[in-house]
């Protein structure tokens, strides 16, 4: 078995054990006999533990599909929580459509501070004014729980 197979096979179990950065550093040295499908492993490990940025490094270096769709749904999850600076990251990460940008300038329209920001998104990733609409539809909203005072 020649050197980078072998380099290969012990990153494959580091794998399995969830020794992410050695196997990272064995499939990144040994790169043209790493298979898609090891790469493709090793991605959605990363993504398991939310590190983006390995895991586009992962995808480029292996030529192996973005998670796309898993990472929209974590923009998603971000928005709900109206965290939307991390949406904002998973969004331009995964090359979000136009109906979620717009949501998301909805969303930064009903916190405070946010203008600036709201009009950036709108107009880098809006090819036309978005409609006007709260985020508030699509938010779940918060029941609201009513105490009596014990005497």
């Amino acid at each position: 078995m020649p050197t980078n197979e072998s380099q290969v096979l012990v990153g494959r179990h580091y794998l399995e054990r969830g020794f992410l950065d050695a196997a990272m550093k064995l499939f990144a040295r040994n790169a043209t006999a790493v298979t898609g499908e090891d790469w493709s492993r090793l991605a959605a490990r990363l993504m398991e533990r939310n590190r983006l940025q390995d895991v586009v490094r992962i995808c480029e270096l292996g030529s192996v599909p973005l998670p796309r769709e898993e990472i929209l749904a974590r923009g998603d999850t971000a928005l709900k929580r109206k965290d939307v600076d991390s949406a904002m990251r998973y969004y331009d990460l995964a090359k979000a459509d136009e109906e979620r940008w717009s949501h998301l300038v909805a969303v930064m329209t009903d916190l405070p501070d946010r203008e600036r920001q709201a009009l950036e998104v709108a107009a880098r990733h809006l090819k036309q004014a978005p409609p006007l609409r709260s985020a508030e539809p699509l938010l779940q909203p918060v029941p609201v729980r009513r105490m009596k005072a014990v005497k």
